[in-house]
């Protein structure tokens, strides 16, 4: 038992050592790459770390406990000028709120037409011409129909129609 004691804390102090000669290799590496830079003449950057997203545990726990107002309208349709980000993560989409919202909205925007006002890829393109040819299509005539099956197929000897056999 005192042996397996001893034995973390030689490992938690070797690795607390070895991550003071990482840190220190790392700052002498950075000072090295600002010299450089200051030779050259760039200017230096300042690096701004992004912000953390708040977990989904945070933010159910926020709805929950009433922290921010239910940016869903209460008829159930979405607003175009509502807040995607906050529409998307408020509620679920089982009550019609959340991910399922959100899609909504991005429907009521149109397509890529209302969007963009011309196509932007070939596939845009070629969905938008293609909408004239569809409409003049008709099926073959030996072509599978469900109304005859469901009115004339009999199998096992048991009209669907009629139930009688």
């Amino acid at each position: 038992m005192a042996m397996d004691y001893m034995v973390a804390k030689v490992y938690g102090e070797t690795i607390e050592k070895e991550m003071k000669n990482f840190k220190r290799i790392r700052e002498e590496q950075l000072a090295k790459k600002r010299a450089q830079e200051e030779a050259l003449g760039i200017a230096a950057k300042n690096i701004l770390t992004q912000p953390k997203h708040k977990s989904c545990q945070v933010s159910q726990l926020e709805q929950s406990l009433g922290h921010f107002p239910n940016p869903h309208p209460h008829d159930g349709k979405p607003r175009v000028q509502s807040d995607p980000q906050k529409i998307l993560r408020f509620g679920v989409t089982g009550e019609g709120q959340g991910r399922g919202a959100y899609l909504k909205l991005e429907k009521t925007k149109g397509g890529p037409i209302e969007r963009y006002g011309r196509a932007l890829t070939t596939a845009q393109e070629i969905g938008w011409t293609a909408g004239p040819a569809t409409k003049t299509y008709t099926s073959s005539p030996f072509a599978h129909r469900p109304l005859i099956q469901s009115q004339f197929y009999c199998p096992m000897g048991v009209s669907f129609s009629t139930g009688a056999l």
